[in-house]
């Protein structure tokens, strides 16, 4: 088996629970809505069991993808939590392992051949019958600084 890429990060058990507030009202995209209580004790969520509920399987890797994924909501920098644990199927996100390099790309099936999808714009990689693709997991969040 191959280890991981420096740009991976494993995520370990044992993960401290970290338990932040969330406001009881969503935000509003378009104009504001008064919001009654700003914050409710019983509305915590632990961003960890959120984003992380595998850590065994679970792997970190930062997105470098030129604008190819944008169309998906993923960017460069993003960092990717990217789930091993996953039955990969068509129309998910995943990072795979192709021609030496990792790719992240939309998974499709067409003709009986694996298609890895970028978005609009850029071409994507037709897999013929006789190779086999190596996917190491499902990308279950991206998640972007706006820093």
């Amino acid at each position: 088996m191959m280890t991981l890429p420096a740009i991976a990060l494993p995520v370990r058990d044992g993960l401290p629970s970290l338990h932040l507030p969330v406001l009881a009202s969503t935000a509003a995209c378009g104009f504001p809505s008064p919001a009654e209580d700003f914050f409710r004790e019983e509305d915590r969520l632990d961003l960890n069991a959120k984003l992380v509920p595998n850590p065994p399987a679970t792997f970190l890797v930062q997105a470098d993808c030129g604008g190819s994924m944008a169309d998906f909501g993923i960017h460069d920098g993003d960092l990717l939590v990217v789930d091993r644990s996953i039955s990969p199927r068509p129309g998910h996100t995943v990072v795979a392992l192709w021609e030496g390099g990792f790719v992240c790309k939309k998974l499709y099936i067409r003709n009986n051949c694996m298609v890895l999808a970028s978005g609009s714009g850029y071409p994507s990689i037709i897999v013929p019958e006789d190779v086999e693709l190596e996917i190491w997991g499902v990308v279950r969040s991206s998640i972007t600084q706006h820093l």
